[in-house]
């Protein structure tokens, strides 16, 4: 049984260092022996566990290891294993005294001092998202979601008041499409369309052509996944407009329109557009050019999304095939992510009912 922050917070204020850990691990009820809290061999194959399940990787924690962490030896254990121990024992890196990020502080001090927010500080607010971007690869969209919502209200703020207008202003629009994205992936329709709008709003007074095509055909996409192909097909056309945008993103534009298409059984429309896909695919940009996240863009997930227009075109035997050849030419992370659920179904590598996306390909 996990602790929450609240239940821990009376007893912790006087504790320092990783006292807290040790708190926490006592507050937690053994699952071997009713009455008595977790041990130090217990939490550390529980935390070994929860690492094996969520990222496919067995952790090496044990006790020895657990004892250096509670007293201090080592202040700020891994990202995948501070993930699992808040998991476990349902409290946060603060709760467990786990030492903060050191980029953390600088945030938090253009937060409370905004106009004296520099490009230093608004880069790394984005190398945090990248780096809660490769989490949610190795473990959920509900697993990563209270972190983006953490780091949406710092962001939020550093674009109203930040002299870095444009740069801050870009950041937040990303901010509330990765929202977005994470809410579609828990079927939370109605607040994906809240943070879409308000990443879109945000791209245009940026003037962020790549960010507010994202927003659109992320928009897209939630209208796809109800059904409302009219609605997805005018967002799908809006994310076109602008040429400014990248091959890969146009790539992917151009495939969504297909995919839409041919649930609207306009075949010709359908077709027109995935060869222009295809066109574009070969201009895609190098993985290495793109930014951490841009997994839409570039030619191994592209092709995989080819794979859902030739399914909806009827040729299952294609579309299969695209799934498969995408899945082989991506990194290991992205095609076990939960994102790629979809493509493993198409490639016949999971049972259908091991995602939300059979829904869409039926």
């Amino acid at each position: 049984m996990g602790v929450t922050s609240g239940q821990l917070g009376g007893r912790l204020t006087s504790m320092v260092g990783n006292d807290h850990l040790k708190a926490a691990r006592h507050a937690a009820e053994s699952a071997r022996v009713p009455g008595e809290h977790m041990s130090r061999a217990e939490l550390a194959e529980r935390v070994n566990a929860w690492l094996a399940e969520h990222t496919g990787r067995p952790g090496a924690l044990d006790r020895h290891y657990l004892g250096r962490l509670e007293r201090g030896q080592i202040q700020r254990p891994g990202r995948d294993y501070r993930a699992a121990f808040r998991a476990v024992l349902g409290a946060t890196d603060h709760d467990l005294g786990f030492a903060p990020d050191p980029r953390a502080e600088r945030l938090r001090r253009a937060a409370r001092h905004p106009r004296t927010a520099d490009a230093t500080a608004l880069s790394q607010a984005a190398d945090m998202l990248s780096t809660v971007r490769r989490l949610e690869d190795e473990t959920s969209a509900s697993a990563v979601l209270p972190s983006v919502a953490a780091h949406a209200e710092l962001v939020n703020h550093l674009a109203e008041e930040s002299k870095h207008t444009a740069e801050a202003v870009g950041l937040a629009s990303e901010v509330s499409q990765y929202l977005g994205w994470l809410k579609i992936a828990r079927e939370e329709y109605g607040h994906a369309q809240a943070h879409l709008d308000s990443a879109a709003r945000l791209a245009m007074e940026a003037d962020d052509p790549q960010r507010l095509a994202t927003a659109l055909s992320f928009s897209a996409y939630r209208a796809l996944l109800l059904g409302n192909y009219s609605q997805a097909a005018n967002l799908n056309r809006a994310s076109l407009r602008d040429s400014r945008v990248d091959p890969g993103l146009r790539a992917y534009g151009h495939l969504q329109g297909a995919e839409i298409a041919a649930h609207q059984e306009d075949t010709r429309t359908a077709t027109r557009m995935l060869t222009q896909a295809d066109r574009l695919i070969e201009n895609a940009p190098d993985p290495q050019e793109l930014p951490d996240g841009s997994y839409w863009h570039i030619p191994a997930v592209l092709n995989g999304h080819k794979g859902f227009v030739l399914h909806a075109l009827g040729d299952t035997e294609q579309a299969r095939q695209a799934a498969r050849e995408s899945l082989e030419a991506m990194p290991e992370a992205w095609a076990r992510a939960e994102w790629a659920a979809g493509h493993r179904v198409l490639a016949g590598w999971e049972s259908e009912a091991a995602t939300q996306r059979i829904r869409e390909l039926d």
